[in-house]
């Protein structure tokens, strides 16, 4: 195979194959463009030669091995996003083995042959009242990307969505007290905001001159917000608001844990798990029933009641410029366009 074609077939992939033939949703879509930035970076610096001039020959097993290595060691990536990255990989090579590539048979089949690495169910981790209020507070709301990211954020912990819903966003999303979600499987939910969210989301729009189809939250270049640039804003902020509030020293928040806070808060709150789940877009209620199973609060209320029961008491234990990344970052934003 000649050097180019690896760039090519990367952009059928994700036009002709993930978005025409598969219909993805657009959030499958964001997610694999982002592996395959990290993956075609990874290999440009260990090749020492420019992202568009990779071929076949620098996509072998032993470079994706080291690659998904270096997630977990250096990218701090738990063993299920290097699942999740490991599985856009093996979609590409099936497709490329589909496109007549007789040539890398041998290395495709030992890509497709690298296993998942077996995870073990993390303790959900969720923020108190207090923590959230820090973080919020430690946000200069005064200039224009604070604004942004303290719109962000309480829109995250008021409606409990995924960091890719909140990015896909637009002004017109936003109707009445309700914001329109996008979630996985191009399933929509509406959820409740308060008035006063609703009243700064639309000032926000107004004052920055947001079309009804442009995305709210976009950096100074008026580029949408990846998860990266949000989780670093994110750690800023944790950083600065760990001096007033000790709880969040050393703690690693990142966008999820605010979905993982809104529930756990709801369900503090009483809110029926069947309601917490619709609002969280869960299809099967199981799946929210993990909130239960993590909430220590729930856990010791049942323990209390156990202690009131006769008899024996029992002892209660003690975070280039390249042509073909540059058609990768526009994924997200052309797929947003089309949703």
């Amino acid at each position: 195979m000649h050097s180019h074609s690896l760039s090519t077939l990367i952009e059928r992939f994700f036009c002709d194959y993930l978005r025409t033939q598969r219909n993805l949703s657009p959030h499958t879509v964001t997610a694999y463009a982002d592996t395959f930035r990290l993956l075609l970076r990874f290999l440009a610096e260990h090749r020492h030669r420019p992202i568009d001039q990779l071929g076949f020959d620098d996509l072998d097993a032993d470079s994706i091995l080291a690659f998904l290595t270096q997630l977990e060691k250096k990218r701090g990536n738990t063993g299920r996003t290097r699942n999740a990255r490991l599985a856009a990989i093996r979609s590409f090579a099936r497709y490329a083995l589909g496109q007549s590539a007789p040539d890398w048979l041998e290395t495709a089949q030992r890509i497709l042959a690298i296993p998942s690495k077996r995870t073990t169910k993390p303790v959900i981790g969720f923020m108190s009242r207090e923590e959230v209020a820090a973080i919020l507070s430690a946000i200069d709301d005064s200039t224009p990307v604070g604004r942004r990211d303290h719109l962000l954020f309480s829109l995250l912990y008021q409606t409990g969505a995924r960091i890719s819903e909140a990015l896909h966003l637009r002004p017109d999303a936003v109707q009445g007290r309700f914001v329109r979600l996008h979630g996985k499987g191009r399933k929509e939910r509406t959820v409740p905001i308060q008035s006063r969210l609703v009243r700064q989301l639309q000032r926000f729009a107004q004052i920055n001159r947001l079309r009804h189809d442009q995305p709210l939250f976009t950096n100074r270049q008026g580029i949408t917000l990846t998860r990266e640039g949000v989780a670093l804003r994110l750690d800023l902020a944790v950083r600065k608001a760990e001096k007033t509030c000790a709880s969040l020293h050393g703690r690693r928040i990142t966008p999820h844990v605010w979905r993982h806070t809104t529930a756990m808060h709801l369900l503090h709150a009483g809110v029926p798990i069947e309601v917490i789940a619709l609002w969280l877009g869960h299809e099967q209620p199981l799946t929210t029933h993990t909130y239960v199973e993590a909430d220590l609060t729930i856990k010791n209320r049942c323990a209390r009641l156990l202690d009131d029961t006769p008899g024996p008491r029992a002892r209660r234990p003690a975070a280039p410029f390249s042509r073909l990344l540059s058609f990768l970052e526009a994924q997200p934003r052309r797929n947003y366009a089309q949703s």
